[in-house]
């Protein structure tokens, strides 16, 4: 079996650790380069980090692929929320990972 893992993780909205300035109301987005464990390839997947309030107030209908939704940004909830994601993703191959990943996050396809 294939496992996913994070080779880097980015959001061009904050600088690692930093909060937005209200954590219970705020959209951060990511990208993450997501490989094969033990591996060197990575695929860039995009997401956003959104919180209940900001999405009630920000959108008037939106689809959920591609959006964590939490309670309060925090990087360390980012880390684990991934990290139970990948858990459940792993696959026979490459390709079904990626199958997998797709159900939650958006990747750039050429």
């Amino acid at each position: 079996m294939l496992y996913p893992e994070i080779r880097s993780i980015a959001s061009p909205d904050l600088e690692p650790h930093a909060l937005p300035a209200d954590p219970t109301n705020c959209a951060v987005s990511f990208r993450a380069f997501i490989g094969p464990k033990g591996e060197g390839a990575a695929t860039p997947y995009d997401f956003t980090v959104v919180t209940p309030t900001y999405l009630a107030r920000a959108l008037g209908h939106t689809w959920g692929r591609g959006f964590l939704i939490v309670d309060t940004f925090d990087w360390n909830v980012v880390v684990r929320a991934l990290a139970q994601l990948f858990a459940q993703c792993a696959a026979p191959t490459w390709d079904g990972v990626l199958l997998e990943l797709d159900r939650e996050l958006r990747r750039e396809v050429d």
